[in-house]
């Protein structure tokens, strides 16, 4: 009978290793600033922490077995690196530009990435255009309901060439975040697509945040939040917005985040320097970030507006709103109302004027 048991035990273990495979990720880094870092791999959807490792002699090695390729993301310091784990020696290249080589679906990524570049590119380009004033506002407008449309559609595409693997998930992801669906849209959409997406935690969470937007969408009045500060003090948004006398504009914004940085120094800084004393309040709320770091940044890019921030890593208030993805802005009127969200840039400055100068 024993003998039965271990040649049962050793069948059992041979099923097992032959359903995983092994994958090496190794990332190689430009200098020895790095060396002595940790460095996390989560699971793209879920956000759990699958293996960590510290950065030495400029090189970072993860490995394990995979039972089947699936989306990932690296995370180190403030930066994040997507990618697919799967069987065989993926190698990135850490610089200025990322470079993944290695694998079937990272090099299949790499070109999708690379195709929806071009709508980034679109997106700077109309932008410049319209600064320029090569362009009106509805052409402006015009062209980008166009590039949104084909940024949409090439996302829908690219999940349905590939269903049966990680990028499948990861281009229909995206495509619920960027088409910032109703809930009846939403509906409808998660109808056409096969059960086990609706059940991915990032749809599950694009179906909240569809539902937040709609409740907290331009003519409703805000909702308000609470923040816990790291010294332990308790603020609410009440205390700053709805007070019969000035326009609030609420930014949400985080540390790692370089968009973000690029609005404050830009179209925010403008808007306080010229409206701080007529009519206008800026609040800044720090999202998914740490209070060390976000201290840091707020001390470096000097900036003179309230930031409500926590001692850990604060969502309540992007999940109120439904904001998915920052930098996020949203304007509230002296009456309490919201009155514009989703704006940056030169529409931002532009929407913001509008309505202090009574048009």
């Amino acid at each position: 009978m024993k003998n039965l048991s271990m040649l049962l035990f050793l069948a059992f273990s041979v099923a097992l290793l032959s359903c995983t495979s092994e994958y090496k990720l190794t990332v190689y880094f430009p200098n020895h600033d790095f060396d002595g870092k940790r460095a996390y791999l989560t699971n793209y959807d879920t956000g759990d922490t699958i293996d960590s490792e510290i950065v030495l002699e400029k090189q970072l090695i993860l490995d394990g077995n995979v039972d089947s390729a699936y989306f990932a993301r690296l995370l180190f310091e403030n930066n994040r690196l997507d990618l697919v784990i799967e069987k065989g020696e993926i190698e990135v290249e850490w610089g200025d530009e990322l470079k993944i080589s290695g694998s079937v679906l990272n090099e299949k990524f790499k070109g999708i990435v690379k195709q929806l570049d071009k709508f980034e590119q679109e997106w700077q380009r109309i932008a410049l255009a319209k600064q320029n004033n090569e362009i009106t506002d509805a052409e402006a407008q015009q062209r980008e309901d166009n590039r949104k449309t084909n940024l949409l559609n090439s996302l829908f595409n690219y999940y349905l060439a590939n269903k049966d693997n990680p990028l499948g998930e990861w281009a229909f992801t995206q495509y619920v975040i960027e088409g910032d669906f109703t809930p009846s849209e939403l509906e409808l959409v998660l109808k056409k697509v096969p059960e086990r997406y609706r059940s991915l935690k990032r749809v599950q969470k694009a179906v909240t945040n569809a539902a937040a937007r709609e409740e907290t969408s331009v003519g409703k009045r805000y909702l308000d939040f609470t923040v816990k500060t790291s010294d332990g003090n308790v603020e609410k948004l009440s205390q700053f917005a709805g007070d019969g006398v000035n326009y609030t504009l609420i930014y949400f914004w985080a540390s790692w985040c370089a968009s973000c940085q690029k609005e404050i120094t830009s179209p925010l800084a403008y808007l306080y320097d010229e409206y701080k004393d007529n009519g206008l309040r800026i609040i800044g709320v720090a999202v998914w970030d740490n209070a060390t770091d976000m201290q840091k940044t707020i001390q470096e890019l000097s900036i003179p507006w309230h930031v409500m921030a926590s001692g850990d890593k604060l969502s309540e208030p992007a999940d109120i709103y439904g904001i998915s993805g920052i930098p996020y802005a949203i304007l509230i009127s002296p009456e309490g109302t919201v009155v514009a969200r989703g704006l940056n840039g030169d529409a931002l400055i532009e929407t913001v004027e509008a309505f202090l100068n009574g048009k």
